[in-house]
């Protein structure tokens, strides 16, 4: 019997789900199945015509996926942008009084 089952369970989730993905693993994931639903479009039945059910669900899923996709592209520029500020802000920045263009 395991003394902490609450341990085991941790254990056995982390396990089963492996190491996160990043975000530019997602967006190719997306891209993938964003392409696949747009193919989907045009799929027929079995007489060669239109297949409708199958285009609704793909036009509802290019919807879905389209709006997370614009999230993981805004995420991904969000931290470019602070990826440069904070090597900024790193920066040694010189001691005393610091005067403007203006100043004279």
């Amino acid at each position: 019997m395991n003394p902490n089952p609450t341990k085991a369970r941790q254990a056995r989730r982390k396990k089963k789900l492996g190491t996160p993905g990043t975000l530019s693993d997602a967006r190719a994931l997306l891209w993938r199945a964003l392409s696949r639903a747009g193919d989907l479009l045009d799929a027929e039945d079995a007489e060669g015509q239109p297949d409708t059910h199958t285009a609704l669900r793909a036009i509802h899923a290019i919807s879905q996926g389209a709006a997370a996709y614009a999230r993981i592209i805004e995420v991904g520029e969000l931290e470019a942008r602070l990826a440069a500020l904070e090597a900024v802000s790193s920066e040694p920045q010189p001691s005393g009084p610091q005067l403007g263009r203006g100043a004279a």
